[in-house]
């Protein structure tokens, strides 16, 4: 007689828990056993498949939702967005890091922190001292290049062990993790270090005096006045009534705008590619920045930029939104 327990049929009905009591009594004590834990398994999870499909659609509908709130919001209310989204950005990987233990990280983010402080304590200053913008504009210029040197490393990294290039130097799986870190770090901090940017570009530029997010500037600006740095682009011969005065940075060379007004090109360059603003600082009027890509070099670095935008939504919000969504599996009694 041939084993019932290879028959497809027998093996059908134990998989549903369904033997007939006969076929249970053919069987020997150690799967009578087993049969029953599974039993007790079905039991358990009876009805899961129905479930596991309203989970799904709930995160889908959460990811497509949560979306297009957070879209809404930072068209309606930017500067509410900024400051919640940047929050979660600084202290979000500092939590997870003093909970995990990640020495290395919270050390990198502590010196981070300590430059960074001191280089937004210049840019609130009143009055605004002539070299600070340049200033400013130089340390996120620098920290957005380091982050997408410190970036790309780590992805040519992972992309060498992918395609087995590791291998050929008989490298172990540490490279693997080296260029995930490495990855990580130079998209943390470049996207951290473009919204403090923005945030800097709009105090400074509001100080001086020539630039106001809403309304009319507090100042009106004068032929050969820079608006982003607020000093003069060339000397002024002076007039009866007011003395004359040399330009602060004697010899840069000054950019035109569509707009004809004029200003350093060094500042008008960190107040478009780097401090995020596509319009004149003064009428805001569109800028094309095309204008300001003068090598291959700039155009890798407006695709990064454009990258940087996604980490942002990747490191502040899917936590959030994963957060909401096992918050309601949980009210629903989902697990």
């Amino acid at each position: 007689m041939s084993n019932p327990q290879h028959d497809p049929a027998f093996n059908n009905a134990w998989h549903l828990g369904q033997l007939s009591p006969e076929q249970v009594a053919s069987m020997d004590t150690e799967h009578i056993e087993r049969y029953n834990l599974h039993q007790q398994y079905l039991k358990e999870h009876k009805g899961h498949e129905s479930r596991h499909e309203l989970m799904a659609f709930i995160l889908l509908f959460a990811l497509f939702a949560f979306q297009f709130l957070i879209l809404y919001w930072k068209k309606k209310h930017y500067s509410s967005f900024q400051l919640v989204s940047l929050t979660g950005l600084y202290i979000f990987p500092f939590v997870f890091g003093m909970y995990d233990g990640w020495y290395r990280f919270l050390g990198i983010w502590t010196l981070f922190s300590a430059l960074n402080g001191f280089v937004i304590y210049k840019a609130s200053r009143k009055p605004l001292e002539a070299i600070t913008p340049r200033m400013v504009y130089k340390w996120y210029t620098v920290l957005h290049n380091v982050s997408f040197v410190v970036g790309l490393t780590g992805y040519l990294m992972i992309m060498a062990v992918f395609f087995g290039i590791a291998a050929l130097f008989s490298t172990g799986p540490g490279v693997m993790q080296t260029g995930i870190l490495l990855l990580s770090y130079g998209l943390y901090f470049g996207v951290l270090g473009r919204d403090f940017v923005e945030i800097c570009s709009d105090r400074m530029a509001s100080t001086i005096g020539y630039y106001s997010k809403e309304g009319l500037p507090q100042k009106q600006l004068s032929t050969n006045i820079c608006a982003v740095c607020g000093q003069l682009t060339s000397d002024d011969i002076g007039s009866l009534s007011d003395l004359p005065q040399k330009a602060a940075f004697v010899g840069d060379p000054v950019h035109h705008l569509a707009c004809q007004h004029v200003f350093h090109e060094k500042c008008i360059r960190g107040w478009c590619l780097v401090g995020k603003k596509d319009i004149c600082p003064y009428c805001k009027e569109k800028v094309d920045l095309k204008q300001f890509k003068k090598n291959p070099w700039d155009t890798q670095q407006q695709l990064y930029l454009n990258l940087l935008d996604g980490v942002r939504y990747l490191v502040v919000w899917q936590p959030i939104i994963f957060g909401a969504v096992q918050l309601f599996y949980y009210i629903l009694g989902l697990d």
